[in-house]
């Protein structure tokens, strides 16, 4: 089943063996949790730029992320029980060390961070980096989780607009739709 209905989550997790690219991000949005859906206030350019990449073939509703597994797509979240900006969140809820444990149980072939701040609070309670580490967009070549790549792509929240660079995403589909048809 590619959707993990834990009753604790806010937004179920989408994620199943043989996925090609996983996206994390931090917690949903107040919008998100309001909805029980991904990336789902109006600003948030997640589902925009999965359709301009061809991730997917059209603009999918943030109410339809369950479908993205057709895609070979899952998606997940640091903290799965908090919702809100980065400021408005206590971290009780944060849990890098889940995160690693289901990638390294589903193994998909990127593990791709939405912002930078997810991969950093991920890399220093998991792999002991320090929290104000340099990170560079991309594929993180000195990281895997197993066989799985990671990557840190400019997040696509409104609030981070100044660092936005579709290129990044543009790149990890490619990657994406390279593997996917060296599998078929």
């Amino acid at each position: 089943m590619p959707v993990d209905c834990n009753k604790d989550y806010i937004v179920s997790d989408v994620l199943e063996s043989g996925l090609t690219t996983v996206f994390c991000g931090r917690a949903p949005s107040p919008e998100s949790a309001r909805r029980k859906a991904y990336y789902a206030h109006f600003s948030n350019m997640f589902w925009k730029i999965l359709a301009e990449t061809g991730l997917t073939d059209r603009l999918l509703e943030p109410e339809e992320y369950h479908l993205l597994s057709r895609y070979g797509i899952g998606l997940t979240d640091i903290n799965k029980t908090e919702f809100g900006s980065d400021h408005e969140l206590s971290g009780s809820g944060d849990n890098p060390r889940s995160l690693h444990e289901k990638i390294q149980t589903y193994q998909p072939y990127i593990l791709a961070f939405n912002g930078k701040n997810n991969f950093r609070l991920y890399s220093h309670e998991v792999h002991q980096t320090a929290k104000s580490a340099a990170v560079a967009f991309g594929r993180q070549e000195s990281l895997r989780i197993g066989a799985t790549e990671v990557c840190v792509l400019p997040n696509t929240s409104a609030r981070a607009r100044g660092y936005w660079d579709s290129d990044i995403w543009h790149a990890v589909a490619k990657r994406h739709a390279k593997i996917q048809s060296k599998a078929q």
